[in-house]
């Protein structure tokens, strides 16, 4: 198995994501990431080794989840929003008839069972294969313009549009993407004084005859102890508070294309390139709306729990 995307590659999530009851924190069948979210590629591995599990980080979500490559599509690949996901709940909105026949009424209520984007070369149409349950073991496409979400006893109304926009200008803060480092590294280790002095003199020297990404790459590829040599010293994107704290100053005093001098941790010396430097910015509110959402029902749910548990006290 060759994996289609490596790290820090951008991907675009095509299904919603829930916990299967391994994610910390959260609780089985929580919806962790919402399809259409984009990510990082952190890591990549493999489940019964007849899968290859991606791990992403969703910037928007601040989540990292394991993802299948069938879940997982090119940030350049189209891509259509849809209302409904796999195993979504829906009703018709008008009856549907083939060849005079009446087969699904208005109100038949069925299950997603695929989402087709694109299905009459139309690429801002959705359609659906759908199980409706008056007609078992037959499959219809509808077109999304066709179907209804189904309502739910005791269930609020949806999370609108407008909440989400207010909520986003009401908290200009908790949607700043904050300052980054994209960085590559040489690690060399050392057993004693006099052998660290040896590897402060050989790092300079590596510094000195370094002249591009290319050059350092593979110096990586040839001088570093850390596993991201076959990375050609590729740490990846990097935030305040993820490096070690020796190493933090240092990167984030460094400009586009800049290595620094031997700087010491607690796994060895390290010489560090500054790839690029990502300005803080601020995730707009089409990145965000998935995360806004996702939170708004979070606590609507935690407010109606509340509720529950103060009435059956009160009886």
């Amino acid at each position: 198995m060759r994996p289609r995307w490596q790290i820090d590659d951008e991907v675009r999530l095509i299904r919603d994501v829930r916990d299967d009851g391994t994610f910390p924190g959260a609780s089985r069948g929580e919806l962790l990431v919402r399809r259409g979210s984009v990510g990082t590629i952190r890591d990549i591995g493999s489940f019964l080794q007849d899968q290859i599990i991606y791990s992403v980080h969703f910037l928007a979500e601040n989540r990292v989840v394991g993802c299948r490559e069938e879940e997982l599509i090119d940030m350049a690949e189209a891509w259509t929003p849809s209302r409904f996901a796999f195993r979504d709940k829906v009703r018709s909105r008008a009856g549907m008839a083939v060849q005079g026949e009446l087969l699904v009424r208005a109100g038949d209520t069925g299950e997603i069972l695929k989402v087709l984007r694109d299905p009459s070369g139309d690429p801002d149409e959705v359609a659906y294969h759908v199980h409706f349950d008056t007609r078992p073991g037959r499959i219809f496409q509808v077109p999304e313009r066709m179907l209804d979400a189904m309502p739910q006893a005791g269930r609020e109304p949806e999370i609108s549009e407008e909440d989400a926009e207010r909520y986003y200008r009401q908290h200009p803060r908790a949607f700043t993407r904050p300052e980054a480092r994209r960085l590559r590294h040489i690690l060399v280790t050392y057993d004693d004084a006099a052998q660290k002095e040896r590897v402060t003199a050989q790092l300079e020297a590596l510094r000195a005859r370094i002249g591009s990404v290319e050059d350092f790459a593979a110096a990586a590829l040839e001088y570093s102890q850390c596993p991201t040599a076959m990375r050609e010293g590729l740490i990846g994107t990097v935030r305040r508070g993820q490096l070690f704290p020796e190493l933090e100053a240092p990167a984030f005093a460094l400009a586009e294309g800049e290595i620094s001098l031997p700087r010491e941790s607690p796994v060895g010396l390290h010489l560090l390139y500054c790839e690029a430097v990502l300005p803080e910015t601020t995730v707009s509110f089409e990145e965000a709306r998935a995360r806004i959402i996702a939170h708004l029902a979070g606590k609507r749910g935690m407010r109606g729990q509340a509720a529950g548990i103060g009435k059956r006290m009160g009886e």
